[in-house]
């Protein structure tokens, strides 16, 4: 969920990689799959923002 409380579903890889891109994220379990937030969180500090729009890996955080 973005800062404007606009929400999307979405698999751990892409889950991951749209909150690294995201101001004041926040992302919660679906019933039946809690690991899967937290794997999203953890993934997401070892990625840039926007890791796919630039050849470097993305932008500076």
């Amino acid at each position: 969920m973005d800062q404007h409380g606009t929400s999307v579903l979405a698999c751990v890889h892409h889950g991951a990689r749209l909150y690294a891109s995201l101001i004041r994220p926040r992302v919660y379990p679906l019933p039946g799959n809690d690991q899967a937030a937290i794997e999203v969180y953890r993934r997401a500090q070892d990625l840039p923002p926007f890791c796919w729009t630039t050849e470097n890996g993305g932008g500076a955080r």
